[in-house]
Formats: structure tokens, C-alpha cells, sequence
């Protein structure tokens, strides 16, 4: 059974008053994440007046930003085992009675479990928003249950629900503003972290340095790359993961026992990584191809914005990334190694086929993807969840 598009739910005779509710945000992390750019994004996009006060589950990047905007912002620590989640809750719960927040949007599924707890006995409703397929299974399942919406920002991201739960779940795919980039100042931006080599193609890989985002796969087609595409490098864009300490340290001595440590870069975490995804040919997206999917993607941001300006994308073609590159990228089976050298080469040897890919990814990015509707739709879930 396919989600059932809130319009429905609501029916044109709705006589909910168009007022602002004001939400509570709670997020599970506060870190360089996909999710929290998400959530950084629709804040500064909504309404001021609908954000009765915003919850870090930890203490980050994110709350600085949040910070700097003038957004009411509490951090409470919280752990990954039961009680610290429930101990979390209770502060939760003072925080969501002094901000007198009529909704709760739960950002990650950690978020969601201390906003259901945090609200228990109340008639404050849940909205979560579903980024990942993290605790997929009964844990996720039981939470839905509980939560009075569910948002997944691709189809992928909630194929865990069935039965009733389905009746309460829907898509919202993200969008994001168009980015405003400068191809040329891209490009040298892109050519100066090579000095004085002068790389013929560049394939880019964007996110944070842990064991799961496909390092590993590139590093392992990297040579037979070289030998098809002569002048290829490879640039790696992303800070450590605080989650996988050590894992930087590993992914670089892996280009050293491949022997290709001339031609890769490592930037750590940039700010302007859309500048760099724009000034390379390529972006690789391989996570997730492991037994127990870990990396998988539901929907990148990255994916995203090489869509708007026009970076072609290899991908795996798992997790949400049919959804969201359709025929604008090239897609391979999970995994496949050989199948992945084959597409980079293809790819590395044809500007003809990069543009045909560009300009069908932009289109595409304009058509669905570009921030327009986002905060519009969320504020009509959140007026729909207010207790009749």
C-alpha cells in the first residue's frame, strides 16, 4: 500500500485556521551531517515565528550555526543506550512545556524515540522526519507506531513500515536552494588543490571520512582507472567522523598501499564542498555496499546539488538514489567493482556523455528538486497534526 498524501487526509473542506504552530525541533545529532544541513536549511527558511525552540540531542557544529542565527537553542547530551535516552527525555519534556510547543518535528530516529517519551501522556504530536535507515526493523516499527506522522525523504527511507503504519507515512523528497557557483572559479578551485600536476579528469568523492562511504570501492578501481584514463586524480572531500576514530588515518594509508597517493587529495571538511562537487567531473557516490548496508544512502545532498550544477554522478544503485537521480546519473549494481571501474572510465573518456548527463541532471534538479514547496508542505503537516 503507497502513503497516503496528507492533502487526502486533510480534504479541501479543512477549516484549520492558517495560524502558525509553533514547533519544537528536536535533532539527534549536531554534527557535518546530510540531516543536519537539512534541518539548518528549513530553519532558516521557515517562519521565525513557528520555531518555539530547537533541541540538540549533542553538542556540534549545528548548534553554533544555530546559534549564530539567533534560533533558541538547548543542547541535552544524549547517549545511545536506553536510560540515557530516557533521562534525555525528561529534560526534553521541560524544555517542550516552558517553549509551549504544540508540535514536536523529530529530526533522526534517536530524536524521535525522546520526543515520543518526552510527550507520553500529553497531546503534543510527533512528526519524524525519517533521513536513514538506521535501526531499521522493529525498533523503527515501534516508533512509527507511536509518532503521528511520518516524513521519509524517499520512498526508500520508509519501505520498513507496513500495515496501518503506512496509512500515516508519506515522501516529502528535499530540496535546497539553488546553489550559486561560478564554474570557472570552480574549476581553478579544483585544479589548485593539484598544483602544479594539471588533472585531465576528477572524480570527487564528498563526505565524512568513516569505513562505509565507498573510499574503500574507489580506492580499489583507482588503478585500472589510471591505466584506462590517463591523468585522472581523485579528490576526497570530508573531515573525520568522530563516530569512526581513525578511520582518516586508514582511508590515506590505503592510498598509500595502492600506490596511488600522487594523484588523490584530501581537503578535510569544507564549507564550499558544492564549489569543489562543481569544479570536478565526476562525483562518486558508493557507500552502503556492505552485509549490513551501513552507508547506505536514502537521499544525499550531494546527489543533490551535483544535480544543480551539473556534476554527472556514479552511483550504486541502492537506497534512494534511483529516486533521486532517475536517468541523469549512471547507476551500477551494488558492489560491482568492475562495473563501477567501467562507468568512470567510460565516463572520464567522454565529455560528450558528461554534458548529456549535465544538462539532464539541472533540468531535473529544476523540476523537482529546488527549494519551492518545502516549508510550505511541512507547515500544513504540522497545522494537521494539532489536536482537533
Amino acid at each position: 500500500m503507497e502513503p497516503v498524501p496528507v492533502a487526502d487526509l486533510i480534504g479541501t473542506g479543512s477549516k484549520r485556521a492558517p495560524d502558525l504552530v509553533p514547533v519544537a525541533f528536536v535533532s539527534s545529532h549536531a554534527r557535518h551531517g546530510g540531516s543536519e544541513r537539512y534541518l539548518a536549511l528549513l530553519l532558516e527558511h521557515l517562519d521565525p515565528a513557528c520555531i518555539s525552540t530547537v533541541v540538540c540531542l549533542e553538542d556540534g557544529p549545528l548548534v553554533d550555526e544555530l546559534r549564530s542565527a539567533a534560533l533558541p537553542v538547548e543542547v541535552i547530551p544524549t547517549g545511545r543506550r536506553r536510560r540515557d535516552v530516557l533521562a534525555a527525555s525528561r529534560r526534553l519534556r521541560r524544555t517542550l512545556r516552558a517553549a509551549d510547543s504544540a508540535v514536536v518535528h523529530a529530526n533522526g530516529i534517536k530524536a524521535a524515540s525522546a520526543s515520543l517519551l518526552a510527550t507520553a501522556g500529553t497531546r503534543v504530536p510527533v512528526l519524524w522526519l525519517k533521513h536513514d535507515v538506521s535501526r531499521d526493523g522493529w525498533q523503527a516499527r515501534l516508533i512509527g507506531r507511536r509518532c503521528a506522522r511520518i516524513v521519509g525523504v524517499s520512498a526508500f527511507s520508509t519501505a520498513v513500515f507496513r500495515g496501518r503504519a503506512r496509512r500515516k507515512v508519506e515522501v516529502l523528497y528535499t530540496q535546497i536552494p539553488r546553489p550559486t557557483v561560478d564554474w570557472i572559479q570552480a574549476r581553478r578551485a579544483v585544479l589548485d588543490l593539484f598544483a602544479p600536476d594539471k588533472p585531465k579528469t576528477v572524480v570527487s568523492i564528498v563526505g565524512r571520512l568513516d569505513p562505509f562511504k565507498g573510499h574503500a570501492d574507489l580506492f580499489s578501481v583507482a588503478p585500472a582507472v589510471l591505466a584506462a584514463a590517463p591523468g585522472t586524480k581523485f579528490l576526497i572531500v570530508g573531515g573525520e567522523d568522530p563516530s569512526h576514530p581513525g578511520t582518516g588515518a586508514a582511508i590515506r594509508q590505503a592510498a598509500v598501499e595502492r600506490g596511488i597517493e600522487q594523484v588523490v587529495r584530501f581537503t578535510g571538511y569544507r564549507a564550499d564542498a558544492v564549489t569543489l562537487i562543481c569544479g570536478s567531473d565526476l562525483l562518486l557516490i558508493a557507500g552502503g555496499a556492505n552485509d549490513r548496508s551501513r552507508g547506505i544512502e536514502s537521499f544525499p545532498l550531494v546527489g543533490l546539488e551535483a544535480l544543480a550544477v551539473g556534476t554527472p554522478v556514479v552511483a550504486y544503485a541502492h537506497g534512494g538514489l534511483p529516486e533521486q537521480l532517475g536517468d541523469c546519473g549512471v547507476l551500477v549494481p551494488p558492489g560491482d567493482r568492475d562495473a563501477l571501474a567501467e562507468a568512470l572510465i567510460d565516463l572520464a573518456s567522454d565529455p560528450t556523455a558528461r554534458e548529456r548527463l549535465a544538462r539532464c541532471g539541472q533540468e531535473r534538479f529544476q523540476t523537482r528538486f529546488e527549494l519551492s514547496t518545502l516549508t510550505r508542505d511541512l507547515s500544513d503537516r504540522y497545522r494537521f497534526l494539532l489536536p482537533r
